[in-house]
């Protein structure tokens, strides 16, 4: 999974930075006479900087703002967290490193929730003392809740422990600075290349400047949506964390036409009171993998949570 993401994003990457230059290079003519207005090339020029400054941010915060800020969010939950007893329901081995003597794993916790709603949850982590087996399933540790559901994480280990990664840092400093050289040089190159006097009025919307930042723009946008599918959705995970639980009435089920790796999208129309005894009335929509679509109710009633400030967001934590 690590890999396929790696790979789709090298080979957009590959496709936002050396290839639109690449493709200029061999089939752009260079023109000595400007090929725009004073006005224009200049709007093109304020609108290539907005652009790469807005990535050049972009990177910097999910580089490195959003680490620090999660490691101080980690730090707030040691000391003020609010502590649960969890029961491990499922523990998975994902891979044994035999030169440190840990272990990969994935285990499934029970526990309450914010609310005291009794939920289950998956945590991935390594685990530094295997031969204590302190994570086999029936097993009993101890966590921490966050008590503020706006900042994941929503939950650790009351014993984890908090390591920057140097050498992770390192890598991302210098995949910074190396993007902060390209736009630079990028600049530098096509102005002192095309510019022949006129400043910038060499610039068009089809020029590596203004096209490699908008193909840029597009690699972060499908970027996100490809993370988006393969991993956690935060506002359920709030949900899951604060949400009060409610018994929902079946008011319809279908199928939404949409699929997730040829697994089905399916859509619950429902009917809920909440702790107050007002009445509410939302739609959820959850992929089901075909082994289970037999298991799925399709009248009666069924369990799900609900955000207090806002009921119409629900989540349905198990469907069959």
């Amino acid at each position: 999974m690590k890999f396929m993401i790696f790979f789709w994003g090298a080979l957009l990457f590959f496709f936002c930075v050396p290839f639109p230059v690449f493709i200029y290079m061999i089939t752009e003519e260079v023109i000595t006479e400007p090929r725009n207005s004073f006005a224009v090339s200049y709007g093109y020029l304020g609108f290539s900087l907005l652009i790469w400054i807005y990535i050049i941010i972009f990177f910097i915060n999910n580089l490195f703002v959003k680490t620090f800020k999660q490691r101080n969010t980690i730090y707030s939950i040691l000391r003020n967290g609010i502590p649960r007893e969890a029961r491990v329901t499922r523990f998975t081995l994902i891979k044994y490193f035999p030169k440190t003597n840990m272990n990969a794993i994935q285990i499934e916790l029970s526990f309450p929730n914010l609310r005291n709603t009794m939920i289950e949850h998956e945590m991935m982590f390594h685990d530094s003392r295997p031969q204590e087996k302190r994570y086999d399933a029936g097993k009993t540790v101890k966590i921490l809740l966050n008590p503020n559901v706006s900042q994941e994480p929503y939950c650790i280990l009351s014993n984890q422990k908090v390591k920057v990664n140097a050498s992770a840092i390192l890598l991302r400093g210098v995949f910074v600075i190396l993007l902060i050289a390209y736009v630079i040089g990028l600049y530098y190159y096509f102005y002192t290349r095309e510019s022949f006097d006129f400043g910038w009025r060499f610039l068009t919307f089809m020029h590596p400047i203004i096209f490699s930042g908008m193909m840029m723009i597009i690699y972060i946008l499908v970027f996100q949506l490809i993370i988006g599918k393969f991993f956690k959705n935060t506002k359920e995970e709030r949900i899951l964390f604060s949400g009060r639980n409610a018994r929902a009435e079946i008011i319809g089920i279908s199928e939404t036409g949409v699929s997730v790796n040829d697994q089905p999208q399916i859509m619950f129309q429902v009917s809920f009171k909440d702790f107050r005894g007002k009445e509410h009335f939302a739609v959820y929509k959850k992929i089901v993998s075909h082994l289970n679509l037999s298991s799925v109710p399709k009248q009666g009633s069924i369990e799900i949570l609900y955000d207090e400030n806002n009921p119409e967001k629900i989540i349905i934590p198990k469907i069959f």
